[in-house]
């Protein structure tokens, strides 16, 4: 009997602890739940998302705060991270990603709140100025968010076709001299190690994302812009004269069946490829393509590709009238507004460790996006590699910080992607540029009513407004061993056949006012002969 009490009492004791240890350890779970802070990223690229958890788990060893990571694409981003906040804002991030365009809109929504006061301790001062700008709203002085990593554009030539072509980095010093240097790569023989005839360049014209982003440095160098301050607010500036010049020149690159033959049926992606493949001698593209080269095809990266074989060369983009002028573009951090403020406080801990120098630097070492730290940029400098885009950076910009930017894009990205259907559909000159000049109204019209500008503009008479700098003809400047590539010994180049065409009709003007002077005086004098 003792022993059976014994038992009954020892059994009743271990379940009695067993009770004890599982509410303890609901407990202990509940609080690690409610201390777990979340962060939403978009997939950044190659190593981006092995990159992140690397960071996380040290955050996590450094502090003891649990985090969950959240990936996105960049196709639902925009979308899901606005639902979220709006319908479940208990559940939408305590950190997140954001595109540097995005950062107005989701501030004046009231998704992501100030962060003025974590900039002595974050030190604003690391950041470029450009992507301070972005942080903000159009006239407000509150800071919503900090740089994280750059995006910026450039122009990439495959090395060994570029050398072999003999051209030298001064063949591109302006738009006129990238025009001949395209048209000279189409007129020429040259093929890739697979025998496939190369082609010179490619803007995406179909199905794409970007074309805002492609058109901005054409507009911009001719002194153009997309929308501009009015009054007390903004209006479009598509056709102001210097954005229609700069539309003009992207519209003839686009649709020239010889310098850019593939545009009409690429997009973005399909440009990299075929540059990939070294089908392509120029691609204007983004710096993650340099860190691409170092990773494996069956990591997904292009180590064993044609252009890792033949090599990147980067230069800078032409100058326009105006000057030269790079997409800067990339990603901020925030954080999120939401109902329950109890982990405001983790989430500025969390949001100060992603900003860290070190931190920066380790992530973007992976992605291959130039870092958004100052200090850190000076470093990958050094790298020839990346010389020639940071140098970019000191005549980069980046698209207005309004909150009605998003919607802007998506007109822009139509636009780009209209003049690719049209010219697949239309060949004549003339009647193209009627439909040009129709599709750039039509966008002026619609930006104009996002931005709540009053549109007063008579459509007939801006459309012939339009319509002239479509069919004005941008000068050609070829390079000067042109004629060695393309065997053109005996044959003028465009810009020298124009100029002896103009001599010559001033060379017939002066022989006739010759003649007519002699006639003059021969008539003179026998007049006073008689």
């Amino acid at each position: 009997m003792i022993n059976l009490a014994q038992k009954i009492v020892v059994t009743g004791f271990a379940r009695l602890a067993l009770c004890i240890c599982l509410v303890l350890g609901a407990f202990a779970t509940e609080a690690a739940a409610s201390d777990t802070l979340s962060i939403w990223v978009m997939d950044n690229g190659l190593g981006s998302k092995n990159a992140m958890i690397r960071l996380v788990k040290k955050f996590y060893r450094e502090t003891g705060i649990p985090v969950k990571l959240t990936s996105l694409t960049w196709g639902e981003a925009f979308n899901r991270i606005a639902q979220t906040f709006a319908d479940s804002n208990e559940v939408a991030p305590d950190v997140i990603q954001l595109g540097s365009t995005w950062v107005p809109h989701f501030a004046a929504a009231g998704h992501i709140r100030p962060v003025d006061y974590l900039m002595p301790q974050i030190d604003s001062a690391r950041f470029l100025g450009e992507g301070l700008r972005s942080a903000h709203i159009s006239g407000r002085p509150e800071m919503y968010a900090v740089p994280w990593f750059i995006d910026v554009r450039g122009f990439f030539v495959n090395e060994r076709l570029w050398r072999e072509l003999g051209f030298e980095d001064a063949d591109m010093d302006s738009y006129s001299q990238f025009l001949g240097v395209l048209k000279t790569i189409a007129s020429s023989d040259l093929k890739n190690e697979s025998g496939v005839k190369v082609t010179p360049f490619a803007l995406p014209g179909k199905d794409d994302w970007a074309g805002q982003q492609c058109m901005a440095p054409f507009v911009w160098s001719h002194g153009g812009d997309f929308v501009v301050p009015s009054g007390k607010g903004y209006r479009s500036a598509l056709l102001d004269s210097n954005t229609l010049v700069g539309l003009a020149l992207y519209a003839k690159i686009m649709g020239d069946a010889q310098m850019a033959p593939h545009s009409l049926f690429e997009n973005s992606s399909d440009n990299a490829d075929g540059f990939v493949r070294s089908e392509r001698v120029i691609h204007y593209g983004t710096s993650e393509l340099i860190k691409q080269l170092e990773y494996s095809a069956e990591a997904g990266g292009l180590a064993n590709s044609a252009i890792a074989k033949d090599g990147i060369k980067v230069l800078e983009l032409p100058s326009g009238p105006h000057g030269k002028f790079s997409f800067m573009g990339g990603s901020h951090l925030a954080l999120g507004n939401k109902k329950d403020t109890s982990k405001y406080a983790l989430a500025e801990q969390l949001l100060a460790y992603m900003l860290r120098a070190d931190n920066i630097d380790a992530f973007s070492r992976q992605v291959g996006f130039l870092p958004a730290d100052r200090s850190i940029l000076h470093i990958w400098n050094r790298d020839s590699r990346y010389s020639k885009i940071v140098a970019g950076l000191e005549h980069s910009r980046s698209f207005p910080n309004i909150p009605e930017w998003g919607e802007v894009e998506k007109i822009l990205i139509d636009l780009s992607n209209g003049m690719g259907t049209l010219f697949v559909n239309t060949k004549n000159k003339r009647h193209r540029s009627a439909i040009l000049a129709k599709m750039v109204c039509d966008a002026n019209a619609k930006i104009n009513r996002i931005l709540d500008f009053p549109d007063t503009l008579n459509d007939s008479e801006r459309m012939h407004w339009a319509q002239q700098f479509f069919l004005y003809d941008y000068k050609e400047i070829y390079p000067k061993n042109s004629a060695n590539i393309i065997g053109r010994y005996e044959l003028p180049s465009v810009d020298e056949f124009k100029y002896k065409l103009i001599s010559s009709k001033y060379l017939l003007a002066i022989l006739g006012a010759g003649v007519l002077v002699l006639c003059v005086i021969v008539v003179c004098y026998r007049r006073r002969k008689k």
